[in-house]
């Protein structure tokens, strides 16, 4: 199959991320478990995954080396990626590399690694780990159409894939990768409402939770935008109405902008703290 991984898949780093695309790409039959190596510091972390999923799972990067027809998955914490980086980088030798740690660039990587080794940048979201995510991908000039079909055809393992100009990386993970805390934010307040106005938790929680799943397949199926849907919704002087106007009143949508762009201008720091791992 074009895309095909030959050789082994290196993942360095097993947190909640790490571990959702192994098993998602397992899952998709996209490598056999005798392919994988798991490179996870913490011992029990490290048992569990042997157990779960039949995979190598070493706490060190120990003395193998990796090649063209390898893959190295970085999915390590952007605070670490450089020590990290830096005794990893002679392991590889011309290996794909593809990174989701946040706000880590390519020319950040290029610091440490080969400038013939091919970086893949892409930010996962937390719905990878039920195969509904959402990646964005970036890459460097050196990454082949095939290279490019292999990091493509794993994080299809667990949803879907936005390729974009790395230049959007930081805006789109605030939309991606924040998201699921956003929208989470707010179906944890139409709970807490429901419950303030008599309704079982439960309920509130399943009523808010399938109209999120409900609005947002109309939004991607029918192609009518969300203003549109808010404008049918709302009947003059009804009820949604009056909670849209409370909204506006409340800043809501003002909020939602100063929330977005204060995980951006993070984004940026993290990528100016790459060369000085001490903070």
């Amino acid at each position: 199959m074009k895309g095909d991984i030959k050789g082994k898949l290196l993942l360095i780093g097993a947190g909640a991320m790490g571990e959702a695309l192994l098993a998602g790409i397992l899952a998709a039959k996209r490598l056999s478990p005798e392919q994988v190596v798991v490179v996870e510091p913490n011992y029990d972390k490290e048992l569990l995954l042997r157990d779960r999923y039949g995979v190598e799972v070493t706490s060190e990067l120990g003395y193998r080396n990796y090649g063209p027809d390898d893959v190295c998955l970085f999915a390590v914490k952007p605070q670490i990626a450089h020590a990290v980086l830096t005794d990893l980088a002679p392991r590889l030798d011309r290996t794909l590399f593809i990174s989701i740690a946040i706000g880590v660039t390519i020319a950040d990587y290029y610091q440490v690694l080969d400038a013939d080794i091919p970086v893949v940048r892409t930010m996962p979201n937390m719905p990878i780990s039920i195969g509904e995510g959402m990646t964005l991908i970036s890459c460097s000039e050196n990454v082949t159409e095939e290279k490019r079909d292999i990091a493509t055809q794993l994080f299809e393992s667990a949803g879907r894939c936005e390729h974009i100009p790395e230049e959007w990386q930081s805006a789109g993970a605030t939309i991606s990768g924040s998201g699921p805390a956003y929208f989470s934010y707010v179906i944890d307040a139409l709970i807490t409402a429901g419950a303030e106005a008599g309704l079982p938790a439960d309920l509130s929680k399943r009523l808010a939770t399938q109209t999120a799943i409900g609005v947002s397949k109309m939004i991607l199926e029918t192609g009518r935008s969300p203003r549109e849907i808010m404008q049918a919704t709302a009947s003059p002087g009804g009820i949604t109405e009056a909670s849209l106007k409370t909204l506006d009143k409340e800043g809501v949508s003002q909020a939602i902008t100063a929330a977005f762009l204060a995980s951006v201008d993070r984004a940026k720091e993290l990528e100016d703290s790459f060369s000085s791992p001490e903070q």
